[in-house]
């Protein structure tokens, strides 16, 4: 699909909530971050691990987190030899936990997380460390069929893959090569950090037959078809949301067939030099993959939580291994109260709000 069509997408009309299909609300905050306990966190990205508990990464610091299911939370990771934001994570079917940041892929065996001798913060290993310059390394997901890792550069408009049995990596596949543009962000860009925002979650589905994606400023749900010697096919737009809401975290719910996105700020692709300026934007958005046929036709993107008190959500999650399955969890990054690298401050007067929130779904009009 051409840029200039998912464009002329873009709209900024209004959007019936929950008109589709599945309705949340805010169950509150599982977890508060203390700013006298943890310092000014920014939680960036989370998974699920397999003992139960949801780890997320602390965005600016460097740092990953653990709660549990009362919200009792501990410092478990410290990256002491890094280099830019520590954004995305994942755990593979091994309980290795991989954490992404400017120098490259750190990895905690799961032996370490298990070992519960161990002092806190664990040291993480450099299990891959970038050959290039990287403009954004933002999130990772493995597929646990190949043992490949997949990895976003944001800034840039490019996927990485990483062999997680041999520790190699290259480009998989970049904005610059025609029919990838549209993993590039907003080209005119004037965000908080100067830089265009593109493909942001990448996510395998349960076949490794697609490797599904958000893109954060031109606001759409994407997939790009993993050929059968692995490398990349036909990139496919599923759907663009409205008002210009940034994909920022996505989760594809295998178990369920359905996509969700988290929306962090309306209009951050103006950032503060242009109107509409960027607000923060407390959306969460879903596609049901079941009505995308093979062509990528089909999917609606429906608006299925409104809250401004949800913050500026950098990540989502359902509850399954955790919670509720039913449930939803998202990260608060409290990003409008960051003094971006720039000495952009999105929102002076909004305290910080950092946290780990939950939503309930409340009605359901079809499907599960």
């Amino acid at each position: 699909m051409l840029r200039s069509t998912v464009l002329a997408a873009i709209t900024f009309a209004s959007y019936p909530l929950a008109a589709l299909g599945l309705k949340y609300e805010n169950d509150g905050p599982l977890l508060e971050i203390s700013l006298d306990e943890f310092g000014e966190v920014h939680p960036a990205k989370m998974d699920i691990g397999p003992d139960g508990l949801l780890y997320f990464t602390g965005g600016t610091d460097s740092r990953a987190y653990r709660v549990d299911k009362d919200g009792n939370a501990e410092m478990f990771v410290e990256i002491i030899d890094g280099a830019g934001f520590t954004l995305g994570c994942q755990f593979d079917d091994e309980g290795n936990y991989y954490m992404v940041n400017g120098r490259g892929v750190y990895m905690v065996t799961g032996d370490d997380i298990n070992d519960k001798s161990l002092p806190l913060p664990i040291v993480p290993e450099l299990f891959f460390e970038w050959p290039e310059t990287l403009a954004i390394p933002m999130s990772i997901d493995v597929d646990n069929n190949s043992g490949m890792a997949y990895v976003s550069d944001m800034g840039n408009g490019n996927i990485w893959i990483i062999d997680t049995e041999s520790g190699v990596g290259e480009k998989w596949v970049s904005s610059s090569e025609p029919g990838y543009e549209l993993l590039f962000g907003e080209a005119d860009s004037t965000n908080f950090l100067g830089v265009p925002f593109g493909v942001v979650e990448v996510m395998v589905d349960k076949n490794s037959d697609w490797l599904y994606f958000s893109n954060h400023e031109l606001n759409y749900f994407g997939r790009v078809k993993i050929l059968a010697d692995g490398s990349p096919g036909e990139l496919q737009v599923l759907d663009t949301v409205l008002n210009r809401a940034a994909l920022n975290g996505a989760f594809l719910d295998t178990r369920n067939n359905k996509l969700y996105g988290a929306t962090p700020f309306l209009n951050f692709h103006n950032g503060v030099a242009r109107e509409p300026v960027a607000t923060r934007g407390g959306e969460i958005w879903m596609i049901d993959l079941n009505d995308i046929d093979e062509n990528g036709e089909g999917g609606k993107a429906e608006l299925v939580v409104q809250d401004l008190e949800l913050g500026t959500v950098t990540d989502i999650i359902t509850g399954y291994g955790f919670g509720e399955e039913s449930d939803i969890y998202l990260l608060d990054g409290s990003f409008d109260t960051l003094v971006w690298p720039t000495g952009v401050l999105p929102d002076p007067d909004a305290p910080y709000h950092g946290a780990v929130r939950k939503v309930k779904r409340t009605k359901v009009l079809k499907g599960n």
